[in-house]
C-alpha cells in the first residue's frame, strides 16, 4: 500500500461470552473498539478508516493487546478502494455497503 492511501483497519473477534465474566470482557472489548472510533459492519466485525497505514498503528496495538482470556482477533488492512469494492447480501438481496463514509473525503472534478 502507498503510504498516501486511506487505509480501512478491520478488526474481527471471536470471545468467549458463555459466563457472566465472559459476557463483562466481551462488552468492555467491544466498547474499548466504539471508543477508538470504530463502526460494527457485523457481530464481530469492526472498521475504522484512517489517512494512511502507519496511522493505524496505535489503534492496532491497543486492539490486538487487549484481548480478553480465551478470545481471538485479527486486523485486517485494505485500501478504501477494496473497501469500496466490498459487496454486501442480506439474504438473497445485493446491495451496496451502509456503512458511513462520513470519515472519508471524496473529491469530484
Amino acid at each position: 500500500m502507498k503510504e498516501c492511501e486511506i487505509v480501512w483497519l478491520l478488526v474481527l473477534f471471536d470471545l468467549p461470552a458463555v459466563t457472566t465474566a465472559e459476557k463483562r470482557s466481551h462488552v468492555r472489548y467491544r466498547n474499548r473498539l466504539l471508543r477508538l472510533g470504530f463502526t460494527r459492519l457485523q457481530w464481530s466485525v469492526y472498521a475504522r478508516s484512517y489517512p494512511t497505514q502507519r496511522a493505524t498503528e496505535p489503534d492496532a496495538k491497543l486492539a490486538t493487546q487487549a484481548v480478553p482470556k480465551g478470545g481471538r482477533v485479527r486486523a485486517l488492512y485494505v485500501t478504501d478502494l477494496q473497501f469500496g469494492r466490498m459487496v454486501c447480501v442480506d439474504g438473497f438481496e445485493r446491495r451496496a455497503p451502509e456503512e458511513p463514509l462520513d470519515q472519508v473525503l471524496v473529491l469530484d472534478n
